[in-house]
């Protein structure tokens, strides 16, 4: 038996198949990168935030136990009054942030003073979302790539 049809088996893809597949993948990390960078960042504002608050029930708890607030620290590290207060290898340093630990006399009272916990970071979308989420929780001050949150005295 004689085939009189010529057939080659086919391999491989054509080229129209490979570009439609690198523009469907490249349509897909043009949305997806940009979801990614965003799920990042919310993830280290959570951070920022949650440390936040473990600074503002620390300085309470200083507060409760000596009916004062521990003294201004510098950027970055805690004041000494606070270590105890803090969790065992807790930093102010970050990688993404560093918070200051501030206290200034109150114009409105000045037995009380105003106390702030300021998150600093170099990524002014972060200070941005930062900003955004705890101004729903309290009073705050976004100035720069800083942001002031102030949790007692006014």
């Amino acid at each position: 038996m004689i085939r009189l049809t010529n057939t080659r088996r086919r391999r491989g893809f054509s080229l129209i198949e490979l570009m439609t597949v690198v523009a469907i993948i490249g349509l897909l990390m043009a949305v997806g990168i940009p979801r990614y960078r965003d799920m990042k960042r919310r993830g280290y504002s959570t951070n920022a935030m949650s440390d936040i608050n473990t600074v503002r029930v620390a300085a309470f708890n200083y507060f409760a136990d000596n009916a004062t607030y521990p003294p201004d620290g510098g950027s970055g590290s805690p004041p000494a009054g606070l270590v105890p207060y803090l969790p065992q290898g807790f930093s102010f340093s970050g990688q993404h942030y560093t918070l200051d630990y501030d206290v200034w006399p109150s114009p409105l009272n000045p037995s009380q003073p105003v106390v702030a916990v300021t998150v600093t970071s170099s990524d002014q979308e972060l200070v941005d979302l930062v900003a955004r989420t705890l101004q729903a929780g309290g009073m705050g001050i976004n100035v720069g790539n800083a942001y002031t949150y102030i949790f007692a005295g006014l």
